[in-house]
């Protein structure tokens, strides 16, 4: 699977560049489980094969996010994620557009 990202924050914190962004900077926690994440998404050829890791709690999102999806990083923040199909010399290349890290109460 490929992964873009949608900002380059995002993409920052996956290259291990270092953030002005004070909730990212104050918890490399978060950063680190985001990295775990991240691996684990490269590793799998589709979505439903989240679901054999029961603590990232991958669901789809409804309401006002369809067509988004989102894992639990820990139990305050989750990555929202966007998969986009694409075909290439037809083969069906899953692509990944990562959206956003959300404080998921707030």
């Amino acid at each position: 699977m490929q992964i873009f990202f949608k900002n380059q924050l995002l993409f920052d914190l996956y290259e291990g560049r270092k953030t002005n962004n004070k909730i990212f900077r104050s918890n490399p926690k978060i950063i680190k489980q985001y990295h775990l994440v991240l691996l684990k998404l490269r590793k799998v050829d589709d979505l439903f094969q989240l679901k054999q890791f029961r603590g990232l709690k991958y669901e789809q999102l409804k309401g006002n996010l369809k067509g988004y999806s989102s894992i639990r990083l820990n139990g305050k923040y989750r990555l929202i994620f966007r998969e986009v199909n694409s075909i290439e010399k037809n083969k069906i290349l899953t692509i990944l557009e990562i959206i956003e890290i959300s404080n998921h109460y707030q």
